[in-house]
C-alpha cells in the first residue's frame, strides 16, 4: 500500500504551497538556500545590546508589522500553490504568540489614537486571522489559536481537522510574530533566556535565544483536491499530537512525561515507527533547560536520528517559529537535504546533530518539535513518497 493512500481517519491532507518571511530572506527559496549555506539573520543590536533577528522590511502604515509579514507570506503561499483569490471556501487558521503586542505598546505612547484611529481594535489578536479571511474573501471557518511557542503546530492541526472532517477542501495554516518590543525583551530577560552574544543550540556554549521576526504560511488541501488541480505536493501531514504539562508558568516538567506522550501519540497517529523517522527539526532554543530536556527525549526514543535546530539562523520568532520550521521539514523532504544546526559549537549532548548540509536520498519522514511556555508540547509528522 502506498503511503499516500494510507489514512488513519478522514481525508488525507497534503501541503501544496509555502510562503515565508524570515530574517534570513523575504521569500521561501532564498531563505532555504541561505539556511543550507549556514547563513544567519541574527545581528548584534548595539542599541539593545542583544543579538536580534530583524526582518529588513519597510513599515506599512495600514497594518501592524505582524500583519504585514503574514500577508506577504500568505500571498507567496497562494501563488506557490497555483491558486487565485478569491477563495470563498478556504479555511483560515492563523496563530501568533504576541500577535500585535508591538502596536499596543506603541499606543501607550499615544493613547489618543485608541479612539481617533480605531487602532486598539486593529491590534487585537483575532484581527490577524480576520484580515487574512478578508484578503482571501472566504466565508469558511476562521480560527486564531494561541499556545505560546507551540502555536504554529496547533494551527497546522486545526487546519488539518477542517479538511479531514469535510468542512473544507482547502485551508491556510499560518503563524506570525514581530515581538521585538521593550515589554517582551524585559520579560525574557527577567527569566534569563535571552542570549547575550550569540545563539548556539545544543552547545556547551549555549546561553539563550535571540528574539526574531517572522511569518510562514502553508496551503493545506485534501489529496483529492490536489490531484484534481494537478498541484505540486510538498508532502503529507501524517499526524500530530498536543499535550500540556500543567506544571509551571514557564518551565517544562523535568520528568518529560507529557512530552513523551505527545511523541508516542504523534508516531502512533502517523503510523510510523521511530526507525522510519529520518529527521527532526527540534525546538532548540539554545537555553540550558530546553535543550537538555529535548536531548533527553530524543536520546530515549531516537538513538540515531538526524536532528538540527534552525533558530540559530532565523532567531526565535515565538508563535511563528514552528511554522517556519514546519516549512523547513517540508523543503527537506522535497530536496532530500537536511539543514545544518546553525550556531552549533561544542556539542553538549550525544546526538546526531547536522553540522553542515547533508544529503539524505532515502528521507521519507520528518518531525517538527515545538515546546512552549506553560508546558505546551506539540509535534507534527510530515511524509513524502520516495518514488514521487
Amino acid at each position: 500500500m502506498k503511503s499516500w493512500d494510507r489514512e488513519v481517519s478522514g481525508k488525507t491532507v497534503v501541503v501544496t504551497g509555502i510562503g515565508m518571511m524570515t530574517a534570513i530572506a523575504d521569500d521561501r527559496e532564498t531563505t532555504w538556500e541561505k539556511l543550507l549555506a549556514s547563513e544567519s539573520g541574527i545581528k548584534f543590536d548595539h542599541q539593545l545590546q542583544l543579538p536580534i533577528a530583524r526582518i529588513n522590511a519597510l513599515e506599512d502604515p495600514h497594518s501592524s508589522r505582524s500583519q504585514y509579514l503574514l500577508e506577504k507570506a500568505t500571498l507567496e503561499a497562494i501563488a506557490d500553490a497555483n491558486l487565485d483569490i478569491p477563495l470563498p471556501n478556504c479555511g483560515v487558521v492563523i496563530g501568533s504568540s504576541r500577535s500585535n503586542q508591538r502596536e499596543l505598546e506603541l499606543l501607550l505612547d499615544s493613547p489618543e489614537k485608541l479612539l481617533s484611529e480605531n487602532q486598539w481594535w486593529q491590534s487585537q489578536p483575532a484581527n490577524l486571522s480576520a484580515q487574512i479571511a478578508n484578503l482571501l474573501q472566504t466565508q469558511a471557518p476562521v480560527f486564531a489559536p494561541m499556545a505560546a511557542c507551540a502555536t504554529a503546530n496547533w494551527a497546522i492541526a486545526q487546519a488539518c481537522e477542517l479538511i479531514r472532517s469535510g468542512q473544507c477542501e482547502l485551508a491556510i495554516a499560518g503563524a506570525t510574530d514581530a515581538a521585538i518590543t521593550p515589554l517582551t525583551i524585559a520579560g525574557f530577560q527577567k527569566i534569563n533566556v535571552l542570549a547575550k552574544s550569540g545563539v548556539h543550540p545544543f552547545s556547551k556554549e549555549r546561553e539563550g535565544f535571540a528574539l526574531g521576526e517572522g511569518a510562514a504560511v502553508l496551503v493545506l488541501e485534501s489529496l483529492d483536491s490536489a490531484k484534481k488541480r494537478g498541484a505540486n505536493i510538498y508532502g503529507k501531514v501524517l499526524g500530530w499530537a498536543i499535550t500540556n504539562d500543567a506544571y509551571h508558568a514557564t518551565s517544562p516538567n523535568p520528568d518529560n512525561h507529557m512530552a513523551e506522550i505527545a511523541l508516542r501519540d504523534c508516531l502512533r497517529r502517523s503510523q510510523i515507527t521511530v526507525d522510519q523517522a529520518g529527521y527532526i527539526n527540534v525546538h532548540g532554543t539554545a537555553t540550558q533547560l530546553n535543550d537538555a530536556r529535548e536531548a533527553e527525549l530524543i536520546q530515549q526514543f531516537f538513538p540515531n536520528i538526524a536532528v538540527s535546530a534552525t533558530k540559530g539562523a532565523t532567531g526565535h520568532t515565538l508563535g511563528a517559529t514552528g511554522m517556519i520550521e514546519a516549512a523547513f521539514c517540508l523543503l527537506a523532504l522535497r530536496d532530500r537535504l537536511l539543514p545544518p544546526c546553525v550556531g552549533m559549537q561544542t556539542p553538549a549532548f550525544d546526538l546526531q546533530i547536522i553540522r553542515q548540509v547533508e544529503r539524505s536520498p532515502n528521507l521519507q519522514y520528518a518531525l517538527n518539535f515545538s515546546f512552549g511556555f506553560g508546558g505546551q508540547n506539540a509535534i507534527v509528522a510530515f511524509g513524502q513518497e520516495l518514488s514521487r
